[in-house]
């Protein structure tokens, strides 16, 4: 009697990227993050996200290109999900162009509003690589 062979279940997104208003209390000033994350947890290594990224303050475009993972320069073993981060400081309480591609094929184009207490989504794409999720800004901040 053969056992069924088991397959991981499909995910619906390779990545996730969180958006945050941030305070870095070294420079003094708000920041907007931006987190990537992959969805798969590694179980061996913290994998690396290889991300080209662009920022055009006054055309209010950002660019994000995800080129792949790349493996950890340590050695030690650790589990967890693939991340990159960047900081962006230049930003205005206003909408920005949000431009997503992996590997410069496929392109998801969002368009976001910083607001003063939360980030909210205005545009998305129906067939998307990458879920966007905006985090509201704590009222105690």
């Amino acid at each position: 009697m053969r056992t069924k062979q088991v397959r991981p279940d499909t995910l619906e997104f390779e990545f996730e990227l969180y958006i945050s208003r941030e305070f870095d209390p070294t420079r003094k000033e708000e920041f907007i993050l931006f987190d990537f994350r992959t969805v798969k947890v590694f179980e061996n290594f913290t994998y690396k996200i290889n991300v080209d990224a662009s920022a055009d303050a006054d055309a209010k475009v950002l660019e994000f290109n995800v080129e792949g993972l790349s493996a950890p320069v340590i050695s030690l073993s650790r589990s967890g999900t693939a991340q990159y981060a960047y900081r962006f400081y230049e930003f205005k309480q206003t909408e920005y162009t949000l431009n997503l591609y992996k590997q410069k094929s496929d392109k998801n184009l969002f368009k976001f509003k910083i607001l003063k207490h939360e980030i909210k989504i205005t545009r998305q794409p129906k067939n998307k690589f990458i879920k966007v999720i905006p985090q509201r800004v704590s009222e105690a901040d």
